[in-house]
């Protein structure tokens, strides 16, 4: 990540500076209405700061620096997720019990839910992403295929020998650069929207958090062979009408020891996997058929109770199921 430094030119544009300031509270005070309020403090009384604010909906790039040795007390953030990658300079971190000392090689990812505090060198310049907690359990339910039950935590620390977070990193400048050109194609806000959302997603499958495993799904778990039967069954008759004493009787095992496997391994209960399975595969046949209704597609996966799948539906995917087959490739509009 430390090759990333070069590119801040990317977001030092007149139109992303939000500000200069040699004042601490006017410094306190704007960088709070971009995040929240907050406590800072210097040895000096005095900053040098700056900041510079790429915003979007639910999501901002931010590059600033205080110029002095800063005492920074957000406490918690509430509603947003905060990761911060010095690219010049250190930061020390204490957040959620948890200490990060953060340099151009190891940046700190701060979680709505952990009280924070840090300090930061008197030469330490961070990039920052901020992210709502709404789209990030936005897009984590659609890639789960569920509603986010409790709060999403993330590891706290992304390392620059990890390739899958430095392969994040890579990924977010090159957007901001393409994003930067007068003629990109990111201008089509359906298009803007889409890559935000991939760099959310890129994210929980880059950093390891408490549903990384669910999220991995098949790819990189060892499960026990009752856990293994009981998804394999539930794929191949998701249509059917299914119970945890038919799951409990194919496995051989008890309906408690079957519940705790899928807790443990799938971090949700084995009736709440069967709403997922068919929750993707009634959004992917809503995506694919030409022809067959709402009603039918729904039906046809279990879903019998109309009013409350449609809302559950909007509750993960963000769309109605109406709205899904709308943006069906082909569809004739209008």
């Amino acid at each position: 990540m430390e090759e990333l430094a070069g590119q801040t030119q990317l977001i030092q544009r007149p139109e992303y500076r939000l500000f200069q300031t040699s004042d601490l509270d006017e410094a306190r005070c704007r960088v709070s209405q971009v995040y929240c309020d907050h406590r800072l403090s210097s040895r000096t009384g005095r900053v040098d700061a700056f900041h510079y604010h790429m915003p979007f909906r639910g999501i901002s790039f931010n590059y600033m620096q205080y110029g002095t040795e800063s005492h920074i007390e957000p406490g918690y953030l509430k509603d947003f997720y905060l990761i911060q990658l010095p690219l010049q300079g250190r930061a020390h971190v204490e957040s959620g019990g948890q200490v990060i000392e953060s340099d151009p090689a190891r940046a700190s990812v701060i979680n709505p839910s952990a009280f924070t505090k840090m300090v930061w060198s008197h030469d330490c310049r961070q990039f920052t992403v901020q992210i709502t907690k709404d789209r990030v359990e936005r897009i984590a339910a659609s890639c789960l295929g569920l509603p986010v039950q409790g709060s999403l935590v993330f590891d706290t620390a992304m390392e620059n020998g990890n390739a899958q977070h430095a392969s994040w990193w890579r990924h977010l400048f090159s957007f901001i650069r393409e994003y930067s050109q007068e003629c990109s194609f990111y201008r089509n806000s359906e298009i803007l929207e889409a890559e935000l959302d991939n760099i959310i997603k890129a994210l929980l499958y880059s950093l390891n958090h408490n549903y990384t495993s669910p999220l991995l799904n098949d790819t990189q778990l060892v499960r026990p062979r009752h856990v293994r039967l009981a998804m394999d069954y539930i794929r191949d008759h998701i249509s059917e009408n299914l119970s945890m004493n038919t799951l409990a009787e194919l496995t051989g095992v008890s309906e408690r020891r079957l519940y705790e496997g899928f807790r443990r391994f799938q971090n949700i209960s084995p009736m709440r996997y069967v709403q997922q399975t068919r929750l993707k595969a009634v959004r992917s046949a809503l995506q694919t058929s030409r022809d067959t209704s709402v009603t039918q597609i729904a039906t046809e996966y279990g879903f019998t109770q109309l009013g409350r799948f449609a809302a559950l539906y909007r509750q993960v995917y963000g769309e109605l199921p109406s709205e899904t087959v709308a943006r069906r490739p082909g569809l004739k509009r209008g």
